[in-house]
């Protein structure tokens, strides 16, 4: 698709891969909502880089039911879904709780396929869209400590093979990222702070660069699945 066609919602688009990809978006001639729980960071970061923001909790039916509702008001024939909010979290078998489990699932699983559940509906009837579901490395091998966060991933992707075989014939192109360790900012006390980048790691703006030449591709084909690792990081 020709990028300054593309209408675009962006889950978790306040900050790291999100925030990266819609301002790559906008600056190629894209319109991009950015969707993420925290309001004030929300609002920012729309300032910021020219975004439309809505306020949501992508783990809420309600509230992910009108976010699309609202996007598909705010944007001239929504047509770009990108799947990126979520989290995780690292502890060893015997000391993951249940509670946290479900809440990994709750945001990268269950509010990712919320969210596209509700996107499909509009992309069905306009005959046309697309989805990316950022997964992750850990979406395709799982590693010590990774339980809640891996089983999530992997839950991800075997959706979006199920996505991809259901809206192919509405001409819906269901797409996966895979993106190894980025360097994002940390949190401290609940605030974000930024840290020393190390140039030979993977840094938002090269997960961003991967999806839009996904959907820079012509409409006729896609790329169903792309990971993205770090050369040689020290």
């Amino acid at each position: 698709m020709d990028l300054k066609n593309a209408n675009a919602l962006i889950t978790g688009g306040s900050s790291g891969i999100g925030k990266a990809t819609a301002k790559m978006l906008i600056d190629a001639g894209a319109k991009v909502v950015i969707a993420a729980r925290s309001k004030d960071k929300l609002e920012q970061t729309a300032d910021e880089i020219g975004a439309i923001p809505i306020q949501c909790d992508v783990g809420n039916e309600q509230q992910v039911k009108d976010l699309v509702q609202k996007t598909n008001r705010e944007l001239d024939h929504y047509n770009v879904l990108i799947n990126n909010a979520g989290y995780g979290s690292s502890a060893k078998l015997v000391d993951v709780s249940a509670e946290e489990m479900e809440n990994q699932f709750q945001t990268n699983a269950l509010g990712a396929m919320m969210v596209a559940r509700e996107s499909a509906g509009v992309f069905i009837d306009n005959d046309y869209g697309n989805i990316i579901n950022v997964s992750s490395s850990s979406g395709k091998r799982g590693y010590a400590g990774g339980t809640t966060y891996v089983a999530s991933k992997f839950a991800l992707s075997g959706m979006t093979q199920c996505w991809r075989a259901e809206l192919r014939p509405h001409n819906i192109r269901v797409m996966q990222m895979n993106p190894s360790e980025v360097q994002t900012p940390f949190f401290s006390d609940g605030h974000e702070v930024e840290r020393d980048i190390n140039e030979t790691k993977l840094v938002a703006e090269d997960i961003a660069q991967a999806m839009c030449d996904m959907l820079r591709m012509h409409d006729r084909g896609f790329i169903t699945e792309s990971s993205v690792w770090a050369t040689n990081p020290e």
